[in-house]
């Protein structure tokens, strides 16, 4: 029969054992090393070795009602999370009580604890300790408590840092800090992002010296200068993996661990998907400050690990008083290196707080078995190698909550065992049970020691109350007692309830629940607050009554449509909600950071909103950014490509080209125009690099807040997942190539070499070969051509023909800039078939597409034109020949449809488009309604009943993708932040269909050619629903120059930037001198000016009828217009 218990150590652990022996009836007896009681929460100007140390300023991380003990409520008039003084404060009230000082033997130290000789028969240990005077006394007990805590032996790395040796700076751990006083004025790194660095770091950084800042100026291409001034704290929080941070209190500024855990919380935890739980909670910590925006945000989900208490870390970041940097990697010097690469120099001290290696030297090597050397322990407390269960240790884990109820609950079932009364499993039981749960938490903690010392809060304590006989009677106080089953079931899990019932019963327990929440209001009353006066109730308030009749009568009338505009007012935000929407920073995930990526990036920041992009690669640019060698999954360009479209017509609307670079850029030119564009509106900080996104989903609650779950893969194989308010996919559509090998029989026996067009670089290693092009679209006609140059022969197959356009047109202008203006569109819709025909003669007028074989089979705007300006001289000199559509192979024979062959071939390229897929999207919004997916305007899914995902930049259409890309982020991200609204479901739908079905009727479409649209209607649309459609009327009244500019000359994108949100004060003098930057790259060489004549004009005026004049001008309108208005430019020296 147990009956003398040796109790180590007289903190918090050791006072509540020495209080359980007594209850049960025991003779305790207690060895403290130092003079006092405390343990850990006795404050020591000096650490000493071999025990706790904590640090002046100290708090408690939990709050007074959740960490007293059972049947001793803290005093109502101490604050809810008291300081260390305070605690200890508690501490001796405790002890006095219950009168636990005689038990104690301070200044008394445990050499040894050992089994003794007949330890099988009575289990019975043998204690060795020494006193003050160095006097060693041995003790034999029936039973042992080792209650002398894990934070006495600290650990540090700073032997394994490179460098270390060099350091001519201060280390210290934090067991020995105790105040900043030390280090004020000091360049400071705090290594480690526990409770105690977060703590250390907030405190230095209050003192740490500021001694430089750093300026930043940036001359850009538009004249524009950044100056960045950066004050820059001398405190650096180091840390490997960051940390969720979480304050102290919660809703109405209670203490958060009492609104967190409760039983019915822990009932959702187990109900929950783990997944969803995070994101809720997650959601909910960055709602207050986004972890990733702060350098906080671990790999981790918030519910995996224990957060990091404090209130102050965040504040600090935002002032720039502490930084956060990566893991610290070694030293140079007084230098300090992090794993990034930064170095930070002249640091004066590191403060380690890298934790402390849970060492019981007293104890019996046996007992360390566990896998890496430490204390294996049953449920945390019973060593299973033991033959008589007669030694516990208190206090060895680590839990998401108060330690101390769950300490006096292990001294409780400790001593049950001790006394018989509960039993323990078999060994081999207690071993897989322990093994078990290692495995588990080391889901969530790869480190195997640390994963051995979690415990779940309230299912840990519930399962010891069940040995002990205390846990709660659920069912009987809901039938006896249901004010006190709501108080148990839903209010905080406080440590009263295991005294309601069973041994150790405590008669004030129900009145300590019901009254918990006096006790947490009591410090706050500190000032008696009058009520307030009597007033009227708003309710019979006249102003409300008028107000309210008003709006009534308004509706009514309404109804009848007395009042047209009311309607209306359902369909666009309240004013209210225009005030709430800036404070309500909506994050985007951006997806690719190619020319639509940018211009979505830019979109986001221009409507207050936090974009993110994600780039799979290393740079910005997308398909302009040309590779060596093609990488698959990304978007590639041979060597010599050229922009289709010239740079007036392919800019940004609020970033003119800069005037020297040539109207249509080679590829290299046009990465440059975006990296400038990137540059000027600080585009690239918004990109991580590197990064593909894996997959996007719906959150569970995306029926309520319209959020997505984006998963990334970094390119060390690193996974992570975040949540946005809303994404933009702007992967585009020249990822995936189509090579349709199966439409081609007889490929396998195909003895030369072929390749997707995707592949193609240059011409290296095709000189002199025989080659085939299959397919007639942009790229087929560029490498044909360009293979053409160093190949014996080039064949060009074609299923249908194609028009084909070059870039040079009318005078040497840009083709894009001659007929594409506002009154050409309105003549193209009031007479479309004679459009058509005038334009056809126009291209056969420059060459004969029947003679050439290129002549399609359907009308010139049924499908975009192919861009070439050399194809038709490399078939009149034929080393490109036009030929039909492949049939099959045969070796290297090709067989055409005609029934005639090509023979010798070497190498086919296929030339045959891409597919279109998002492979990280729902199977469900992919659905395609004929050739084209299933997207409102080519933008957004109609199916979602939130619109928070939008596609920008797939599409195609008679001009440049840019401005296209640029009009939809515009319009999503304003649809995002809910300034403009989409229609209902149906309504999108029909739309779609109507839209699909004209699509398909004038344009011809296919798998590969699914995106038409009419280039200025579209915009326009777009522009409409932002509300920055051009108001021409408007324009004509109050600046006709523009207006006829805009009217008749070339729809350049700075028309959508004059007017409405995002309107640009550069907008008109960009449109004015557009002409200028046209004819600028051109002068570079002058001309001599030609002796004086007599205007050729004139003399046609003084000839030609005034009917003759108009006659022409009306059927000669696109030529005319274009000449009269870049007339002067010409005649300009």
């Amino acid at each position: 029969m147990v009956r003398r218990v040796a109790v180590v150590g007289a903190g918090s652990s050791g006072l509540v054992c020495i209080k359980i022996c007594i209850e049960e009836g025991l003779e305790p007896v207690c060895f403290e090393s130092s003079d006092e009681i405390g343990g850990l929460w006795r404050y020591k100007e000096s650490p000493e070795p071999e025990r706790s140390s904590v640090y002046r300023s100290l708090v408690t991380n939990t709050s007074k009602e959740m960490m007293c003990f059972s049947d001793f409520p803290m005093p109502a008039d101490f604050p809810n999370y008291m300081h260390n003084s305070q605690l200890l404060q508690y501490f001796r009230l405790y002890a006095e009580h219950f009168n636990l000082l005689r038990y104690i033997h301070f200044e008394t130290n445990v050499r040894s604890i050992t089994q003794r000789p007949d330890f099988s028969q009575s289990g019975q240990w043998d204690v060795v300790t020494t006193n003050k005077h160095g006097e060693e006394e041995r003790h034999v007990f029936d039973g042992v408590l080792v209650c002398s805590g894990h934070y006495t032996h600290p650990t540090s790395p700073l032997s394994d840092l490179p460098g270390h040796a060099t350091f001519s700076g201060q280390c210290l751990h934090s067991w020995e800090y105790k105040d900043a006083d030390a280090c004020r004025g000091k360049r400071v790194v705090v290594v480690g992002i526990g409770n105690s660095g977060g703590d250390i770091a907030v405190e230095m950084s209050r003192f740490a010296e500021k001694v430089y800042s750093l300026s930043l100026s940036l001359s850009l291409s538009l004249s524009l200068s950044l100056s960045l001034s950066l004050s820059l704290s001398q405190t650096f929080l180091s840390t490997r993996r960051g940390i969720w941070v979480i304050g102290r209190m919660s809703s109405r500024g209670l203490p958060l661990d009492m609104t967190v855990i409760t039983r019915v919380q822990n009932i959702l935890m187990l109900v929950l998907p783990k997944t969803l739980a995070n994101w809720a909670a997650e959601r909910e910590i960055n709602y207050k400050y986004d972890h990733r925006l702060y350098g906080l945000q671990p790999r981790h989900r918030l519910l995996d690990r224990r957060p990091l208490i404090n209130d102050d870390l965040p504040g600090r970041i935002l002032q720039g008083a502490l930084v956060m940097k990566p893991n610290l990697k070694g030293f140079r010097g007084s230098a300090v290196v992090f794993e990034d690469g930064t170095v930070e120099e002249n640091i004066d001290a590191l403060i380690f707080c890298t934790g402390y290696n849970g060492n019981f030297p007293f104890l019996p090597p046996a007992l360390t078995e566990g896998p890496d050397g430490e204390l294996t322990l049953y449920k945390r407390l019973f060593p299973p190698s033991l033959q008589h269960p007669t030694l516990a240790v208190m206090g060895l884990f680590q839990t998401k909550g108060p330690i101390m109820p769950i300490v006096e609950m292990q001294a409780r079932w400790a001593v049950k065992v001790f006394t018989g009364v509960s039993r323990l499993p078999p060994k081999e039981t207690m071993l897989a049970v322990t093994e078990c749960e290692r495995k588990t938490n080391m889901r969530s903690y790869p480190n195997p020691r640390q994963a051995a010392l979690q415990v779940d809060y309230i299912p840990y304590l519930d399962f010891m109350a069940e040995k002990v006989g205390v846990r709660p009677n659920f069912l009987k106080l809901l039938l006896c007692d249901p004010v006190l089953w709501l108080s148990v079931v839903f209010g905080p899990c406080t440590p009263y309830q295991y005294r309601l019932t069973g041994p150790g019963q405590w008669a004030g327990a129900r009145q300590a629940i019901l009254t918990q929440w006096e006790r947490v209001a009591q410090p706050f009353r500190t000032r008696a607050v009058p009520d307030p006066e009597a007033r009227p109730s708003v309710l019979l308030s006249p102003w409300l009554l008028t107000f309210g009749g008003s709006v009534i009568l308004a509706a009514f009338l309404s109804k009848t449509e007395f009042i047209p505009a009311l309607p209306a007012v359902a369909q666009t935000p309240s004013p209210s909600l225009y005030t709430v929407l800036p404070s309500m920073v909506l994050k985007v995930a951006v997806i690719g950071a190619g020319p639509s990526g940018l211009t979505s990036i830019k979109a986001c920041l221009e409507e207050g909103l936090e974009p993110t992009c994600f780039e799979s690669s290393h740079d910005i640019g997308g398909l302009w950014r040309y590779e060596e060698k093609p990488e698959p999954g990304r978007a590639n360009i041979y060597q010599s490509v050229v922009m289709n479209s010239s740079k007036e017509i392919m800019s940004f609307s609020d970033f003119p080209p800069p005037a020297q670079l040539p109207n249509h850029m080679h590829h290299s030119e046009v990465l440059l125009y975006l990296r400038l564009y990137a540059q000027s509106f600080k585009l690239l900080q918004h990109i991580q690099f590197q990064t593909t996104v894996v997959s996007v989903r719906q959150t569970p609650s995306f029926t309520v807040t319209g959020q997505w779950e984006v998963d990334t893969e970094h390119s060390d194989g690193q996974r992570e997942s975040r949540i946005f308010d809303a994404v933009i996919v702007c992967t585009g559509h020249f990822t995936q190539p189509h090579l349709p090998l199966a439409d081609f029989p007889g490929i396998e026996s195909f003895e030369g070499r072929y390749f997707h067009s995707w592949e193609y670089r240059n011409t290296e290693g095709l000189q002199g070969k025989r080659v085939l092009v299959i397919g007639i679209g942009n790229s087929g006609g560029d490498i044909a051509v360009d293979v053409s140059r160093v190949a014996e022969k080039v064949y060009l197959s074609t299923r249908s023909g194609a028009w084909v356009v070059g870039r040079v047109g009318l005078g040497g202008l840009p083709v894009d800039l001659v007929g594409t203006s506002r009154m050409d569109m309105m003549k193209w819709k009031l007479f479309p078939s004679w459009m058509n025909r005038a334009l056809e003669k126009t291209l056969n007028q420059a060459f004969d597409h029947r003679l050439y074989g290129l002549k399609p089979k359907h009308g010139f705007f049924a499908q975009i034109p192919v861009v070439n300006d050399d194809l038709p001289a490399r078939i009149i000199a034929g080393q490109v020949q036009v030929r039909p559509n492949v049939k099959g192979f045969s070796g290297s024979t090709a067989v055409l449809d005609d029934g005639s062959v090509i023979d010798k071939v070497d190498v086919v390229v296929f030339a045959t488009g891409y597919d279109y897929s998002f492979p990280f999207l729902p199977p469900a919004l992919q659905a395609k309604c004929g050739y084209r997916l299933r997207l409102y305007k080519h933008v957004f899914p109609p199916g979602l009943n939130q619109a928070t995902l939008a596609v920008v930049g797939f599409i195609h259409g008679l001009g440049a993708i840019n401005p296209l890309a640029e009009m939809q982020a515009r319009w999503a991200t304003r649809v995002f932040k809910g300034l403009t609204t989409l229609p209902s479901q149906e309504t999108m739908m029909e739309e779609i269909d109507r839209d699909t079905a004209t699509m398909h009727g004038r344009f011809a479409c296919s798998n590969r050619n699914p995106l038409q649209v009419d280039y200025i209607p579209y915009l326009d649309s777009l522009a409409k629903q932002v509300d920055a459609l051009p108001n021409m009327l408007w324009l004509l009244l109050r600046d006709p120059r523009l207006a006829l500019q805009i009217f008749l000359g070339p729809c350049t994108p700075y028309q959508y930037r004059l007017t409405g949100p995002g309107r640009w004060g550069g907008a008109r003098e960009a449109i004015l001198t557009q002409w200028e930057r046209v004819v600028h790259p051109f002068r570079t060489r002058v001309v001599v000016e030609a002796e004086s004549r007599t205007s050729a004009r004139l003399n046609i005026v003084a000839i030609v009828s005034g009917a003759a004049v108009l006659s022409c001008c009306f059927y000669y309108k696109p030529q005319l217009s274009s000449f009269f208005t870049h007339l002067s430019l010409f005649t300009t020296p």
